[in-house]
């Protein structure tokens, strides 16, 4: 079996002799190991995704689905294929290829047809947009963020949601105590218990800062029991850096964003590269390695890019240079 066959497999650019022998060759010990050790990750970091109130893939049913879409309508199907319930672990491999075949075909598409009911906000870059949720809580997304719930919450139901970028929460205390639990990727999750809080959550890094009444974090592997935080604290965790931290900050600061400003207090001039990468969507060179380290404080409009790339300018004496997408700061 060859790299190149299972990666036309998964972008369905296979015939269906091709496809029926890569299913056969799945069922073997040599293709086990794959499916382990590859598609694993792949459900990994799609796992954030999946309400936990869903069941897992039924095998054959995936199996179907996928011979379905390999073979023509006019095809024959007199030749048998090895069912997935054969594998050692089925369901748990049956739900790593899906999550592969979706991330490889479309990904957010075809997710869609097994969650049909969530909504879905984003953001473009740049732009910020505030949603109204079921219960009456209102979240404002950042720019290049995306938000999912489901369009009603029933009494006594937890509330869920799942963030992938910026947004600033002001969640309903129900009557019946119901739970508001924000899930962010890399398995970080936030129980809320009536408040207000910001939420920075991208890649492997995620910020989170209270603003009023309380959260509960749970860390996943990273820490015993879960932490309770208080009004102005500030958790910061990039998993693949293995680097966690908690400290006390000017909580209305850090959420100022979404009133068209933003307030720096010893801030990086790196993460402030970093911002702009993940709100505007452009590459951020900073060309002297000791001004990546170089902090600063105070306050600049936040209307625009182009706002923010003049009050650094003028503010900090830095030289800010524009090419196409790609900013140059000296």
């Amino acid at each position: 079996m060859t790299e190149q066959l299972l990666q036309r497999y998964f972008a369905n650019q296979v015939t269906p002799d091709e496809a029926r022998r890569v299913l056969d060759w799945f069922n073997t010990e040599a293709g086990q190991t794959y499916l382990q050790t590859r598609l694993d990750a792949q459900f990994d970091e799609l796992a954030w995704l999946a309400p936990a109130i869903v069941p897992a893939p039924d095998a054959e049913r995936m199996l179907n689905a996928i011979r379905g879409r390999m073979e023509p309508a006019t095809t024959p199907t007199e030749i048998p294929v090895r069912q997935l319930t054969t594998w050692a672990r089925p369901l748990r491999w049956a739900a790593a290829l899906a999550g592969f075949i979706l991330l490889a075909t479309g990904a957010f598409m075809a997710y869609r047809q097994w969650y049909p009911d969530d909504l879905v906000r984003q953001t473009a870059f740049g732009k910020m947009s505030t949603l109204t949720l079921p219960d009456g809580s209102t979240v404002t997304l950042n720019g290049n963020s995306r938000l999912r719930y489901a369009p009603r919450w029933a009494s006594h139901q937890t509330r869920e949601v799942w963030l992938d970028g910026e947004g600033y929460f002001r969640v309903t205390h129900k009557q019946n105590h119901e739970r508001f639990v924000v899930h962010l990727p890399n398995k970080l999750n936030i129980e809320v218990l009536g408040t207000q809080f910001n939420v920075m959550a991208r890649q492997a890094r995620a910020k989170v800062v209270l603003n009023t009444g309380k959260i509960r974090l749970d860390v996943g592997e990273q820490a015993k029991e879960k932490l309770v935080m208080r009004p102005g604290d500030l958790f910061y965790a990039d998993v693949k850096a293995k680097v966690y931290y908690r400290k006390h900050v000017d909580a209305a600061a850090q959420s100022a964003w979404q009133s068209g400003k933003l307030t720096f207090d010893g801030t990086t001039l790196q993460e402030v590269a970093q911002m702009l990468e993940d709100t505007y969507g452009v590459k951020v060179i900073i060309t002297d390695p000791a001004l990546q380290r170089q902090t600063i404080s105070g306050t600049i409009p936040n209307q625009s890019m182009q706002t923010i790339l003049n009050g650094l300018t003028t503010l900090f004496d830095l030289h800010i240079t524009q090419q196409s997408n790609q900013i140059i700061i000296q």
